[in-house]
């Protein structure tokens, strides 16, 4: 498929007018929390890490190795995975009736889904996820026409890598084999070939089993229990789960992923029947996980990211007055998207005290920078936050600062491994913010406490935060 090919002209432009955006905005937007915790790991190079595989941080590595540890550097693999994601859901459409138009549409419905406009410039293991999952889908299609021991190869290739993005691709196997037996290819499972994609596969997530082999298998139980850590169902925290998939992915092209799931399902078209399979099993997983533990937006996107295209395929195939509720999503979450972006750049949007866009990426430059200033002897004293999330990006942000950091809490982590050095005995400077507050005398054990400084993170006079520096004199562990 040639994409400066006229039929394909509008789509490549608009695909190339829009990273060449986000790559024009991301310098000025500070890391937010898995950003800057993701590029810590390509700080710290590793084998695999606590909490996710290490591709990730690889990735990280490689791009701001060339393009700086910064925040463009941090960003141009994320962009660059969207550009070549959209060419994909663009193929996945256009290869159904080769019509350019419905592809188009279908990709920019992609785009009026609002959280793909952040993954889609900050790279996460989910972000990798997107640049596998539909190669495998054509692999599988591939194989299927074609029995040979090269598309197995590659199978095993895309697979392994994706399991080196992120555990849940293990999921990816069930929709594979589900195929193979409504198909009745039973020939595809008991073929010779596919012991050398099997073994390919192993030795690419070989780092993380040697890693969890060394650290008493401490991720897998982490993810474990971070997945679906409850023993009861919450359904207070289910209908937040929904909740915020329902607003993060456009609500009005929410329903549409579903319908087009619905639609695939009946699909005689292979590639669209195999990626309802896809769809069935990674919604059905996520739903289940969100009855016990309260799920983040993020963890369901490979389901929106395949049906937002594929749904919006099937409304245009539709009535009128489908069409035109399609066209209406669309024209809505472009919009928004558009001004969301606009605001990330120019600030100007009037927005209340604590409640703004930047609460998370602004700021944290200049709070460690204040840090630093109130620490006069490096061997004695040391900067603390008492959060994870206020860790990776003060961590992050102190890299140029020559003080350690600590982050002092019960929750076992990276972070417990990243630090080397101990506390105790130390004059700690506390950080804490509005969002996350601490008493450090009840929290701390301290022979003084002494509150250092005190100030807000202003835009448009507006607070976006508002931070406190404690010194904790010789720190001698938690109350």
């Amino acid at each position: 498929m040639n994409l400066t090919a006229k039929q394909h002209r509008s789509f490549f432009y608009f695909i190339t007018a829009v990273a060449a955006l986000r790559l024009l905005l991301a310098p000025h937007v500070g890391l937010g929390v898995d950003e800057a915790h993701y590029v810590l790991y390509a700080l710290n190079l590793d084998l695999s890490y606590f909490d996710h595989p290490p591709l990730v941080g690889w990735v990280q590595y490689l791009f701001t190795s060339v393009f700086g540890t910064n925040e463009f550097g941090a960003r141009v693999a994320a962009i660059v995975i969207g550009f070549i994601t959209s060419v994909f859901i663009y193929k996945l459409i256009y290869d159904i009736d080769k019509n350019s138009n419905h592809a188009f549409v279908a990709v920019l419905a992609l785009y009026a889904s609002f959280l793909f406009n952040a993954l889609f410039i900050m790279l996460m293991p989910d972000t990798l996820l997107f640049l596998l999952i539909l190669p495998v889908i054509f692999t599988v299609i591939a194989i299927e026409n074609e029995n040979s021991l090269k598309n197995w190869l590659l199978l095993g290739v895309l697979l392994g890598l994706a399991g080196l993005s992120k555990y849940t691709a293990i999921l990816f196997i069930v929709p594979i084999v589900l195929y193979i037996l409504i198909k009745k290819r039973f020939d595809l499972l008991y073929t010779p070939k596919i012991i050398p994609a099997i073994l390919v596969a192993l030795f690419i997530i070989s780092p993380v089993i040697i890693w969890n082999i060394q650290n008493d298998w401490s991720s897998f139980t982490y993810q474990s229990e971070h997945v679906v850590g409850e023993s009861g169902i919450d359904w207070s925290g289910f209908f937040k789960s929904l909740a915020a998939q329902f607003g993060a992915y456009n609500p009005f092209l929410f329903p549409l992923a579903f319908y087009g799931l619905y639609k695939a399902l009946y699909s005689k078209n292979p590639t669209l029947f195999l990626s309802a399979l896809f769809g069935l099993v990674l919604i059905s997983f996520f739903t289940y996980a969100a009855l016990y533990k309260t799920a983040l937006p993020h963890w369901s996107a490979l389901f929106y990211m395949l049906f937002i295209p594929i749904g919006s395929y099937y409304a245009l195939q539709a009535g009128s007055k489908l069409k035109k509720y399609l066209y209406f999503s669309i024209a809505f979450g472009l919009l928004l998207s558009a001004l969301a972006y606009a605001e990330l750049a120019f600030k100007f949007i009037p927005q209340k005290d604590y409640q703004s866009l930047h609460r998370d990426i602004y700021g944290w430059d200049t709070i460690m920078q204040k840090a630093n200033e109130h620490i006069d002897d490096r061997e004695k004293q040391a900067i603390a936050v008492t959060n994870w999330t206020l860790a990776s990006r003060a961590i992050y942000y102190n890299k140029n600062y020559n003080s350690e950091l600590f982050l002092i809490d019960t929750r076992e982590d990276q972070f417990d491994i990243w630090e080397k050095d101990n506390p105790i005995g130390k004059d700690l400077l506390v950080i804490t913010t509005h969002f996350f507050q601490k008493d450090i005398r009840s929290y701390m054990k301290c022979d003084e406490v002494k509150m250092v400084d005190s100030f807000d993170i202003i835009i448009n006079n507006k607070k976006i935060n508002s931070v406190q520096m404690t010194m904790c004199t010789n720190f001698q562990g938690l109350q």
